[in-house]
């Protein structure tokens, strides 16, 4: 027992410090990205999201399709590595001043896929590597370690981009990563020592065949991953929307980059301090004692309160407080309980299924309520239109959030398996 006990503690340790690696590596660019990317005309900022979706919708079904032939553990290393590459080759652009406007925006998209992906994979190895009832008790610390890396990240950036430059946090950043892939397989190796200490028994790390679309067809034949995919789309649309109006707000009272990057960057720190908070002490108690179905349902009421009050009486003051709110009830209870969806699930479906959820399905929320918000604003819609759109959004969210607790806890009682019914 006093070595199970141990293992434990090991693995949270070395998973929560590659998660924070990993969230560092992101968040150190994030400021300079969204101040970047104001640079031009916030109204034509569903356009980049259409970019962005067009580049994930490439990148999951090629995901698939590798994994179909290697070992889906030993490539998770390699996918940070390419990761790191990119992030390299930004590096040398911006240095050498290259198109900066073109380069500024696949910089944009580039970013948008890679903290899709690159975190996306980790969790799927975690789901992979731990059982439910392991999930259930490290995902909350595991998670608060990339909160610990989100505020690292860009005090790093704000302490060094002086001496650096740009090119050098892009630097930064592919060294993160490659401390990440270090955690990888530190993770993986103390994953194997506390199951055999268990005498628990291991699946083979094989490729699993299928194909490109291997993971859109797992979905497509489950009523439970279609209802994550429901509620990942509930998620992107009511952010997307706080989003642009951000984007609205701050590029008419803030004139110049700089002003912008410390706006985006206090309204991190803050998500930051209160999301570790929640993930420390709330997230971890909460599941265990609620389960995932209510944790989810969190999410919804607070996007509703923030979309309201925006609509109703918008300002930065209100927007960074409710940014705040909402960006730290999603990575603080909303990410765990979420993850721990996906270790109920077969050990493909934790890789493919989850990894065309988490990107393509994010991707096409924001597409889909950008253009709406577009649309809407264009048409002159006043306050109780934008509220009455997101009165059956949140309907539907808490819906969602409901059915996905229920066969959460079904599938947990008997044991998931990937021929089990949907």
């Amino acid at each position: 027992m006093e070595h199970r006990t141990i293992s434990k503690i090991e693995v949270a340790g070395w998973a929560a410090a590659t998660f924070a690696a990993l969230l560092a590596s992101y968040s150190a660019f994030r400021p300079v990205r969204d101040a970047l990317i104001l640079d031009g005309d916030p109204d034509n900022l569903p356009w980049v999201f259409i970019a962005t979706f067009a580049a994930i919708s490439v990148a999951s079904p090629a995901w698939s399709a590798l994994l179909a032939r290697r070992p889906p553990r030993a490539f998770v290393a390699w996918a940070f590595h390419a990761a790191a590459l990119c992030a390299i080759g930004f590096a040398l652009l911006v240095r050498a001043e290259l198109a900066p406007v073109l380069v500024g925006r696949a910089f944009y998209v580039w970013s948008a896929v890679f903290s899709l992906f690159v975190i996306s994979v980790f969790w799927s190895l975690l789901a992979d590597l731990l059982g439910t009832a392991t999930a259930r008790q490290l995902y909350g610390p595991i998670a608060a370690g990339g909160t610990i890396g989100g505020l690292v990240g860009p005090l790093l950036t704000r302490q060094l981009v002086g001496l650096i430059g740009v090119a050098g946090v892009l630097v930064m950043s592919a060294v993160l990563l490659e401390l990440a892939v270090l955690g990888v397989a530190r993770i993986r190796r103390l994953a194997a020592h506390m199951a055999a200490a268990l005498a628990a028994p291991v699946e083979p790390d094989q490729p699993p065949g299928g194909g490109a679309l291997t993971g859109l067809a797992q979905v497509a034949r489950s009523r439970y991953l279609s209802a994550i995919v429901g509620y990942v789309l509930c998620t992107a649309c009511a952010a997307t929307f706080m989003y642009l109006e951000q984007s609205k707000l701050a590029h008419a009272a803030l004139a110049d980059r700089v002003a912008r990057t410390s706006f985006f960057a206090t309204i991190d720190t803050w998500t930051a301090a209160v999301t570790l908070v929640l993930q420390a002490l709330v997230a971890g108690p909460a599941i265990r004692r609620f389960g995932p179905g209510v944790v989810l349902a969190v999410l919804p009421i607070a996007q509703l309160i923030g979309i309201s009050v925006m609509s109703l009486a918008p300002s930065l003051t209100a927007l960074a407080i409710l940014q705040v709110i909402g960006k730290s009830a999603t990575h603080g209870l909303t990410r765990p309980a979420r993850e721990l969806l996906f270790t109920v699930v077969s050990r493909d479906e934790k890789y493919r299924a989850k990894h065309a959820i988490d990107t393509i399905g994010y991707r096409l929320g924001d597409v889909t309520s950008s253009w709406l918000y577009k649309g809407l604003i264009a048409l002159g819609a006043g306050t109780s239109v934008l509220i009455g759109a997101a009165v059956p959004l949140v309907a539907l969210w808490l819906a969602l959030a409901t059915s996905l607790g229920a066969g959460f806890h079904r599938r947990a009682s008997r044991g998931a398996t990937s021929k089990e019914p949907a």
